[in-house]
Order: C-alpha cells, then structure tokens, then sequence
C-alpha cells in the first residue's frame, strides 16, 4: 500500500512538472519583434473628379515574420494629399493576417508622381497573430497613370510587431 502511494505520488508530481514548464500560449505574453520590407502594387481611385477619392490599393512583397506577403489598403484622400479612414490587412505566406488602420499624407513630387509617409497601427490579427500589437512605418511612391485614376505604388515598411 505504501508503495503504491509513492508510486502515485512520484507519477502525479511529474505530471505537474511536465504541465508547468510544458510550452502553452503565451496568455497574454508579447514578444516585439523588427517588422520590415518592400511591396509594390497598384492603386485605383473612385469618385468625382475633384475629390474626394476613394483609393483601394493592393500590393505584394517580402516582409520579416511574414515571408511572401499580400496587403490590402483602403482610404479617402482629399486634393491636398491628405488621407483620413485608411484601412488595411497584410496576409503573411501561410495565411495569418493582421489588420488594423493607418494615417498617411502626400506631396505631389512630379506631374504624375507622388511620395509620402504612413503610419500603419496593428490592432488585431489571426492564426499566429491572434492578439498582435505594433507600428508600421512606411514610405510610399507612386506613380499614377496619365488618366489618373490609378496608380502603381511602391512601399517600404519599418516597425515593431509584438506577439
């Protein structure tokens, strides 16, 4: 009887063991990581000719923690380069996403070409994702088409990643 005790209560105390230091989620538990890369895509605007537009972007390159990664970007920008409601979703290689907002502005560098800045904020995610927080900075130039009503776009991103 004694034996059996022991027995048990040697099997029960490393079963403990192996439940405490075995991997889980991270409950809660970020990890910031670099985020960087470059994507190049397309721009295409809607509505009246003198503003303001809605612009719907895709785009695609390699990002760190991504790999291989696609970006959606929706926003409405005024004559004066400025853009409120912006939007966006970037799916890494395998499929997790994040999505979250982002502000950006403009200036008018050529008589078709534009640079400007964004700041992209994470506010949520998928799959590995789940939970993610962070900035993204970006620098962006396009170059619209002699009609104007798209544009191909080229993006470098810059930020922090956590989760």
């Amino acid at each position: 009887m004694k034996r059996t005790v022991f027995v048990c209560s040697v099997i029960l105390a490393m079963a403990i063991a192996v439940t405490a230091a075995a991997p889980g989620d991270q409950q809660g538990k970020t990890v910031p990581r670099d985020i960087s890369g470059a994507m190049s895509g397309m721009f295409a605007f809607t509505g009246p000719w003198e503003g303001p537009w809605i612009v719907e972007g895709n785009a695609s390159g390699t990002v760190t923690h991504l790999g291989l990664a696609q970006m959606h970007t929706t926003h409405t920008t005024s004559a004066d380069g400025i853009v409120s409601g912006g939007t966006f979703e970037i799916i890494a290689a395998n499929g997790d996403r994040i999505r979250g907002s982002y502000s950006a502005s403009g200036t008018w560098v050529g008589e078709f070409e534009v640079k400007g800045t964004a700041s992209f904020f994470i506010e949520e995610g998928t799959g590995r994702f789940k939970g993610a927080s962070g900035t993204i900075g970006a620098d962006f130039f396009e170059t619209l088409a002699s009609d104007y009503w798209s544009a191909e776009v080229e993006w470098l991103l810059d930020g922090t990643i956590a989760y």
